[in-house]
């Protein structure tokens, strides 16, 4: 016997509320979830009003309260026992609360269930797909997110604010995909339904993207599109190119009116504007702005960061943080960025990934709230945009500049096999060489393995006072390349970038004895870089690894270098938890850590690079 429809519904509501159980997992006890850091899409009305059961009425009270994850779990509940327009209803209530709560990968399979049953309800299907488009952006996935944001747009009862954005969201993921007139023309359409700060920066945007563009490239677009209001806008952005003068820019606009009267009318005196009161756009309850990816290996990292973003922000009583979860999707990246600006973001710290930064760089512009980077994109560089480096190459650039006005003259370099002791070695003699420093030689070796010949010899020289073996290693295998080292030659100096690398030395430290490195005073000197916040710090990532606890210094420190480029700051340096940092050419944020040595097994920490011969 073949289960009738109504049965069939009911059985996958079942499945869907068995896959959302991970919406909470103590929904039978709500606890207040967080802020979320994509804001809930705007709501969308149903045309249904349903009669409230005793699940959907403690639904609606816990999404009152922001429960919003157990809310979903119960309107789900409710619209497995519900039928017609009611179920509709629940599940269209499920589908938002659970966006809210972060779950858009349970909000697209709800909205996909009311698409699927929904008959000719053409606001029930504009707010599914509303819905959809936010997960799947949300997600990353953003190619199948235009799909919907472009039917969207054709439902004529789609609200107007709504409209509005799923607008402004498509202009800038086809600026993404290089389709800038499409992207134009999506900008200008959605402009009637703007108005006051909104009108402002949606006009921000068209001259921004107009501006980016060659005069024959507007040229050209002038012969493709047939909307009036973009052939004006394009006019007057040539108009304006033509006649510097506002005077003269005036008379040339009116002379182009009176030649195509044809047109609708548009305020041209926005236009000549060249400035923009941005405090306007960017009201007081703004915030810092974490841009990071909480997605694979970088997960745990940024959630360090983002725990020492909040810890400085309470103890230094400055703006809150908002936390910005990029995916890996660059496209969303900067989606994410445009949406930041929108509601507030003052600063952001991040992106990190080479592809979020370029994705950032590509639709920022000069005048755009301040970016501090925690990584690097080669070619991207602009006003406004500084870069905070967490890699090691950090310490091995400080070890080669304070070494050589140390007076130390030669270097012999021994790596490890792999890409990341590549990259540091080169990193170091780079900057060595740029100092004038010598290259004794370059050898590598295999970790916990014998020093190959070559890096035998390499060692076995007979290297002056002003020579120095610069080793790439980790602590891990820090012991056996260092006891190799001594036992070819148990006098050279040896330099190593970063190399605790974690929270403590090695368990067997004995054989370092006389090695020199940099690290963080976080690290060093745990007990004096900014102890009040430690306890903090535990309570937010109880069960922190090394490296998230490195994290957490640099979160501290970017909070405060973010406060700086607020205030206009970039004088002067910072005594940070990661070193000593200031402002330096190229918008680049130095970073200079302490020195340190390990002698008996302890750390001693040093007042600088020990001076050849000591």
């Amino acid at each position: 016997m073949m289960p009738s429809p109504a049965l069939k519904t009911s059985l996958r509501l079942l499945m869907t509320l068995a896959l959302a159980t991970g919406l909470s997992a103590c929904a039978s006890m709500p606890q207040k979830t967080p802020p979320s850091s994509n804001p809930a899409p705007a709501p969308v009305a149903t045309t249904t009003s349903a009669p409230q059961t005793p699940m959907a009425q403690r639904a609606g009270q816990l999404t009152a309260t922001g429960h919003d994850l157990a809310a979903a779990k119960d309107y789900i509940h409710a619209a497995a026992e519900a039928r017609g327009q009611t179920q509709l209803h629940y599940l269209m209530e499920a589908a938002q609360a659970s966006l809210k709560g972060q779950k858009p990968q349970v909000a697209i399979l709800l909205a996909d269930e009311v698409l699927r049953l929904q008959r000719n309800n053409a606001e029930l299907r504009g707010a599914a797909l509303w819905v959809r488009a936010q997960g799947l952006m949300d997600q990353g996935q953003t190619p199948s997110a235009k799909g919907s944001l472009e039917e969207l747009l054709t439902i004529a009862s789609t609200p107007q604010e709504v409209r509005a954005q799923a607008m402004g969201t498509l202009a800038t993921l086809y600026t993404q995909e290089g389709h800038e007139l499409t992207a134009l023309n999506f900008l200008i359409e959605g402009d009637s339904f703007l108005s006051g700060n909104d009108a402002a920066e949606n006009h921000r945007r068209i001259r921004a993207l107009l501006d980016s563009q060659s005069a024959a490239k507007l040229q050209n677009w002038q012969g493709r599109s047939g909307n009036p209001l973009v052939q004006e806008w394009l006019a007057v952005a040539l108009i304006t190119r033509q006649n510097p003068d506002p005077r003269q820019r005036q008379a040339a606009i009116k002379t182009w009116l009176a030649a195509h009267p044809g047109h609708p009318p548009i305020n041209f005196s926005d236009h000549t504007a060249t400035t923009i009161d941005r405090s306007a756009l960017n009201p007081a309850r703004g915030s810092i702005c974490a841009l990071l990816p909480f997605s694979g290996p970088y997960a745990p990292l940024s959630q360090a960061i983002t725990a020492g973003m909040k810890t400085a922000a309470q103890l230094q009583s400055g703006p809150a943080v908002r936390v910005l979860r990029t995916t890996g999707n660059p496209s969303y990246t900067a989606v994410l960025f445009e949406r930041g600006m929108k509601e507030g973001c003052k600063v952001f710290v991040g992106p990190w990934l080479p592809q979020d930064i370029n994705a950032v760089a590509a639709v920022r512009k000069p005048f755009n709230p301040p970016v501090i980077t925690l990584g690097g994109a080669p070619g991207v560089q602009q006003s406004g945009l500084y870069t905070l480096s967490l890699s090691r190459d950090v310490a091995a650039r400080q070890i080669a500049a304070q070494s050589y006005g140390a007076g130390y003259r030669r270097a012999y370099v021994l790596y490890p096999q792999d890409s990341s002791g590549a990259a540091i070695q080169a990193d170091f003699i780079a900057v060595w060489k740029k100092f004038g420093g010598e290259v004794g030689g370059v050898a590598t070796y295999l970790p916990g393995h014998a020093l190959t010949d070559e890096a035998q010899q390499l060692l076995s020289r007979s290297p002056g006072q002003d020579s120095f073996v610069f080793l790439v290693t980790d602590a891990k295998n820090a012991n056996a390349a260092v006891s190799s080292i001594r036992l070819i030659n148990n006098n050279v100096p040896i330099f190593s970038p970063a190399l605790l690398h974690g929270a403590a030395l090695p368990s067997d430290a004995q054989e370092l004895s006389g090695i020199e490195s940099v690290d963080m005073p976080w690290i060093i000197n745990p007990g004096q870089s900014w102890p009040q916040a430690v306890p903090l710090l535990r309570a937010a990532l109880p069960n922190a690894s090394d490296t998230q606890w490195r994290m957490a210094a640099f979160g501290l420190d970017a909070y405060r270098m973010a406060e700086r480029v607020l205030d206009k700051n970039m004088t002067g340096s910072l005594h940070g938890t990661t070193g000593i940092l200031r402002f330096g050419a190229s918008n680049q944020i130095i970073r200079d850590m302490e020195w340190m040595e390990v002698e008996n097994g302890q750390i001693m920490p040093l007042p600088g690079v020990p001076k050849p011969g000591t």
